[in-house]
């Protein structure tokens, strides 16, 4: 018998050929003493699928759209739009801003306060006397007897309304012109000789929106 061993076409047709499964591109060799994969490419990758755009191309659009449509991604906003959290008072920067522009909802951006109507209230938050135009904030009571503001567009929370607002005499009369129809009429009205005076209720105070500058956008020279 001869001890060398010769590889015959018998000993061909006894060895099994590794199997392969090309749906998930996988070579499971059972000739190797332990079974052994190895991850392979087995397509060349379709023509027609479009490479995925950079990961900085993918950043840049969603700040473009969080920017212009989608309002705000801040966690602070969120949590006293969606629900109903107040920031502390003096912390806002916008309670401090005196430039020109339009204060619109930081979730849905819409326009809801100018800065002609924005007055130092010494409360703390952001404060107006009037709403830019009709319909812009809805109004509810609380259980506490509180008026809460709301963004008529996207339901969020913005703040107060308190009947305490600038006198009608301080206030510039071709603004007070403007005052929409819509807003709340809860400002005190004047009393003389002891009583009310429907008739000089043109001059009684007006509202103060008394408003979270985290619910808040200020867009400058927007008027």
């Amino acid at each position: 018998m001869n001890s060398s061993w010769e590889r015959t076409d018998e000993d061909d047709k006894n060895v099994e050929c590794p199997v392969r499964d090309f749906s998930i591109g996988i070579i499971i060799s059972p000739c190797e003493p332990f079974a052994r994969a190895s991850f392979v490419q087995t397509q060349a990758r379709p023509s027609h699928v479009e490479a995925r755009p950079a990961v900085e191309e993918d950043r840049e659009h969603n700040m473009t759209r969080d920017n212009n449509s989608m309002g705000t991604w801040n966690p602070l906003s969120l949590a006293v739009l969606k629900l109903g959290f107040t920031e502390p008072a003096w912390t806002s920067p916008l309670n401090y801003n005196k430039s020109e522009g339009v204060y619109r909802c930081a979730s849905c951006l819409s326009p809801l306060f100018s800065s002609s109507a924005k007055y130092d209230s010494g409360s703390g938050w952001p404060s107006f006397w009037k709403t830019v135009a009709p319909n812009r904030v809805a109004l509810k009571r609380e259980w506490d007897g509180r008026i809460e503001c709301l963004c008529a567009n996207c339901n969020g929370h913005l703040g107060h309304v308190f009947p305490d607002g600038p006198s009608r005499g301080s206030l510039n009369q071709d603004e007070l012109k403007t005052v929409p129809e819509t807003d709340p009429k809860i400002g005190y009205n004047v009393q003389q000789s002891g009583e009310f005076d429907k008739s000089s209720s043109k001059y009684s105070r007006m509202p103060r929106f008394c408003i979270n500058g985290l619910a808040l956008r200020f867009d400058k020279h927007c008027e």
